[in-house]
């Protein structure tokens, strides 16, 4: 179950990156370059991510490039947090955007779990 859940987590989210890259490449970190293209490329990590867990052909080693990716990416989810306001974040809640760091380490952890 928790292959799933993560398959269609990562699926959805990489989907999104092709839907609003404009939303995706806002959230980079401002000292990162070339945002459009981490969009993008996040985004393709993230279908490929998806179709590995879903189709069951997931091995550790993708499992252990999933966990280095979550944290690859959690330099954004705190940059959302600590500027939400220049990023036009200032509907979402405080608590949300905090609640997106534990919820990271959470998703590490599930991987871990899928390790045979």
């Amino acid at each position: 179950m928790k292959r799933i859940i993560m398959g269609i987590i990562f699926f959805t989210a990489g989907i999104i990156h092709f839907l609003k890259p404009g939303k995706f490449a806002g959230i980079v970190p401002a000292v990162i370059p070339f945002k459009t293209f981490i969009a993008y490329f996040t985004g393709v990590l993230e279908v490929i991510f998806g179709i590995l867990m879903l189709g069951g052909k997931v091995r550790n080693k993708h499992l252990t490039a999933m966990q280095a990716f979550l944290w690859a990416v959690f330099p954004a989810n705190i940059y959302m947090y600590t500027h939400q306001r220049q990023l036009g974040l200032s509907h979402l809640p405080k608590w949300a955007l905090l609640g997106r760091l534990p919820l990271q380490k959470l998703m590490v952890d599930m991987l871990g779990d899928l390790k045979k």
